[in-house]
């Protein structure tokens, strides 16, 4: 409601807030005081500060300043163990099968994390193997940004209402055939392996266009007096996920 009434009043940002009183002196205050502090943070590139403040379902509100320093990240599991992490951050998409090395040193670099219900499947099982990892506190969990849209389903449903479609050897694939991929690439199958990795890949890719969509369809529901984000061009993007594929392979 607060919120509102500022935007009614022309504030849409920090510097528009006027010299006289804006709400009552208690309000004023604690305001002023809010940005004084924001200002603080966001000079000092502490995003964490931001991630305490807000609640997890509107980390969303981070977006344009955390898109570039995301990591955008994917898991898939079977037999009680991770079996492949993707990853997507400002050095490419990348594969971990088999081994993990290198993954919490690529972690350690990220502002913010993007996921598709990772506040539920993904981050915890990343902590218990990695319990020493401190992930940011940033966390857009695009599964949430959805629900408050009414978009209902996981990301397969999801992503051909948001004009997206998979390559026709990935189409029909869900979590329970990634489960059986697995046990048919340990059986010896290469090919099982391969399909795995781009199963896995597409389903990080898929995170940061789906996240300037959310971003921009919330900024329409809310009424949030902000600039729109540009949606990123999936081609270039489809050609790192097979360049990772064949990476993981090697």
């Amino acid at each position: 409601m607060r919120e509102r009434q500022l935007w009614l009043q022309g504030v849409h940002g920090w510097s528009d807030v006027p010299v006289g009183e804006v709400f009552s002196p208690r309000l004023d205050d604690k305001l002023r005081e809010g940005i004084r502090g924001s200002r603080d943070a966001l000079d000092r590139g502490d995003f964490d500060y931001f991630a305490k403040a807000l609640p997890q379902t509107e980390h969303w509100r981070l977006l344009p300043q955390l898109l570039d320093g995301a990591g955008y990240l994917d898991i898939e599991a079977a037999d009680d163990r991770i079996t492949v992490i993707g990853i997507m951050d400002a050095q490419g998409v990348r594969s971990f099968v088999t081994t993990f090395d290198g993954f919490l040193e690529r972690a350690a670099q990220w502002k913010c994390i993007v996921t598709f219900n990772g506040a539920a499947f993904d981050l915890p099982i990343l902590r218990r193997v990695f319990p020493d990892w401190q992930p940011p506190l940033a966390h857009i969990d695009l599964k949430q940004v959805y629900r408050r849209l009414r978009e209902k389903g996981g990301l397969k449903a999801l992503e051909p209402r948001m004009g997206f479609e998979r390559p026709p050897h990935l189409a029909k694939l869900t979590g329970s055939d990634a489960v059986a991929l697995w046990h048919a690439q340990k059986q010896g199958d290469p090919r099982a392996l391969q399909r795995l990795i781009e199963y896995n890949l597409y389903d990080v890719f898929i995170l940061k266009p789906l996240a300037e969509l959310g971003y921009n369809r919330l900024l329409k529901r809310t009424g949030m007096p902000a600039a729109k984000l540009p949606v990123s061009d999936r081609g270039a993007m489809l050609y790192d996920v097979s360049r990772a594929a064949l990476a993981a392979l090697s």
